[in-house]
C-alpha cells in the first residue's frame, strides 16, 4: 500500500512558491524553468517529424466549461509547438466520467492521457490499466527537480508512480457574500453542523433561501475523519457509528424548512457546475473543491466567499486535509507512452500551459511554475492560493487512497441519502443498509 501523504508537505508547495514570487532571483529560475519545459515539449516530435509521421494521442478528462476551453487552449498551444504531434480531446462531467472510463477499460481502448482521481487511482492500478510511470521520471521525460517528493508520493503505489498530479486541492464550502451580508450573520471559518444548521434558519428567516447540506461520499468522508476514524475502514469492520452520525445529520437538514426539496436537488445536479442551485440564488450554499470555485463564482456571476467544509460537534481531530488536485495519468496499453509522458511533463512545467490554466485544476506543483503564475492571477484566483494556504496550516495527513468498488459505494450513497431526504428511509436504516451493502461492494471487489 502506497505511503499516506502528510498534508503539511503538500502545504510546502504553496510556501514555496509563496517565498520564491518575488525578486530576480526568482524572476530567472522560472524563465528558466519555462524554457526548459518549452525546449523538452518541442522536442516531443523529433522521432515523428523525421519519419513524416505525426503521433496521435487521445486525452480525456472531467470537468465544467472553463476547465474544458482553458484545457483545449493549452491542448492548441502545445500542439503548435509540436506539429509533429495530433492530440485529440474528449470530455464529459464527474456524473458520467467514471463510467465511460470503465467501459473504454473494458474494451481495451482507454486514452494514450486520462485524468485520474485520487480515490479511483488504486483501482485503475490493480486492474493493470496504468502505466509505470516512474521510468520517464528516471530517464527524465518527467522533470520533478521542481515539484516535492510528497507530490510524486500521492500517485505512487508500493514504490511506482501511477499518475502526476497537477494541482493541491481541498474540500471548501462557497457561499453568497451578498445573502449572507443581507441576513446579518456572521460565518465562522470552520462551523460545525449545528453552527450551520443555526445559521441557515437565520438565513432563511431573513432572506427567503434556502440551503444545501452535502450528502454525498465527501461529507461522509469528512465526517469519519472528524470522528477519529477511517470511513472504508469503519465499512470493512461493519461498524456503523460514523454513518449514523452522518444520515442523522442529512436528516436532520433534510426535514428543515430550509432545506432545498429533494425534488429539486435532482433537478439541480450539485455534481455539475451549471446546475449548482448556488447559480441561480436558489441555496446561498453549495460544497464543493477548491478547483471549482473560479468555474462556480464566474458561472453564478457574482462574488462567492470561501470557507471551510463544516465538521462534526465535538470533532476529535481536524478532518481537513490536502487533495492531489487531479493527476494525470498513462494508459499501460497506449502505444505512444514516452510522447504521453512528454505531454504531461509539459503540463506540469510550463509556465506558458499554467498561465492558461491559471490554477483552474488547483495550485500548481510545481513550486517554479506556482510562483511564477501567482502573481498575474485575477483577484478570484488568488482567493484559491490564499484558501489552500490556510487549508495547509491545519491539515492533517490525507486517508489512503479509496479502495476498489468505491464507485459502487459513492452511487449506493446517493440512492441512500436520496431515500432519506424523500422519508422513504429513518437514518439509522439508510447507515445500517449502507454498511452492510458496501461491506459486501468491497469485500468482491476484493477478490
Amino acid at each position: 500500500m502506497k505511503k499516506r501523504l502528510l498534508a503539511s508537505t503538500l502545504a510546502a508547495v504553496l510556501l514555496a512558491a509563496s517565498l520564491a514570487g518575488c525578486g530576480q532571483k526568482t524572476e530567472t529560475a522560472a524563465t528558466t524553468a519555462g524554457t526548459e519545459a518549452a525546449t523538452k515539449a518541442e522536442s516531443a516530435d523529433t522521432t515523428a517529424a523525421a519519419s513524416g509521421d505525426k503521433v496521435t494521442l487521445n486525452f480525456t478528462w472531467w470537468g465544467n466549461q472553463l476547465r474544458n476551453d482553458v484545457t483545449k487552449q493549452a491542448v492548441d498551444l502545445y500542439m503548435s509547438q509540436n506539429p509533429g504531434v495530433e492530440i485529440k480531446v474528449e470530455f464529459t462531467d464527474w456524473t458520467g466520467y467514471w463510467d465511460k472510463l470503465s467501459a473504454m477499460a473494458a474494451g481495451g481502448n482507454l486514452p494514450d492521457i486520462l485524468q485520474m482521481d485520487y480515490s479511483y487511482l488504486n483501482q485503475y492500478q490493480q486492474s493493470g490499466q496504468l502505466a509505470n510511470l516512474s521510468e520517464f521520471i528516471d530517464s527524465g521525460v518527467i522533470d520533478t527537480k521542481n515539484v516535492p517528493d510528497s507530490v510524486i508520493d500521492s500517485g505512487s503505489i508500493d514504490g511506482k508512480c501511477y499518475a502526476i498530479s497537477i494541482g493541491s486541492n481541498a474540500l471548501v464550502m462557497t457561499y453568497d457574500k451578498a445573502i449572507v451580508e443581507e441576513a446579518g450573520v456572521d460565518l465562522s471559518k470552520q462551523m460545525t453542523f449545528d453552527e450551520l444548521y443555526e445559521v441557515s434558519k437565520t438565513i432563511y428567516e431573513k432572506t427567503g433561501v434556502k440551503t444545501a447540506f452535502d450528502g454525498g461520499i465527501n461529507m461522509m468522508v469528512m465526517v469519519a475523519r472528524g470522528n477519529g476514524s477511517y470511513l472504508f475502514g469503519e465499512i470493512r469492520e461493519g461498524k456503523t457509528d460514523a454513518m449514523k452520525m452522518h444520515f442523522e445529520t442529512v436528516e436532520k437538514f433534510a426535514k428543515a424548512e430550509f432545506a432545498v426539496s429533494p425534488d429539486l436537488l435532482a433537478e439541480k445536479d450539485m455534481d455539475i457546475v451549471e446546475t449548482k442551485p448556488i447559480i441561480d440564488g436558489t441555496t446561498w450554499n453549495d460544497f464543493s473543491l477548491s478547483n471549482q470555485y473560479i468555474a462556480v463564482s464566474n458561472t453564478a456571476g457574482r462574488e462567492l466567499g470561501l470557507t471551510y467544509y463544516p465538521t462534526v460537534n465535538n470533532a476529535k481531530t481536524q478532518p481537513l486535509y490536502l487533495k492531489p488536485g487531479q493527476f494525470l495519468s498513462v494508459a499501460e496499453s497506449s502505444q505512444n507512452k514516452e510522447a504521453a509522458a512528454k505531454f504531461i511533463d509539459w503540463f506540469t512545467n510550463s509556465i506558458e500551459c499554467n498561465e492558461i490554466l491559471m490554477a483552474e485544476r488547483g495550485i500548481p506543483v510545481n513550486t517554479e511554475v506556482a510562483a511564477a503564475i501567482k502573481p498575474k492571477a485575477e483577484a478570484i484566483s488568488q482567493s484559491i492560493f490564499d484558501y489552500i494556504s490556510q487549508v495547509g496550516e491545519i491539515a492533517t495527513p490525507i486517508d489512503v487512497p479509496d479502495p476498489s468498488g468505491k464507485g459502487e459505494i459513492e452511487a449506493l450513497g446517493k440512492t441512500m441519502v436520496e431515500a432519506l431526504r424523500y422519508g422513504d428511509a429513518t437514518a439509522e436504516e439508510a447507515a445500517d443498509q449502507f454498511v452492510a451493502e458496501s461491506k459486501k461492494i468491497l469485500e468482491e471487489a476484493a477478490k
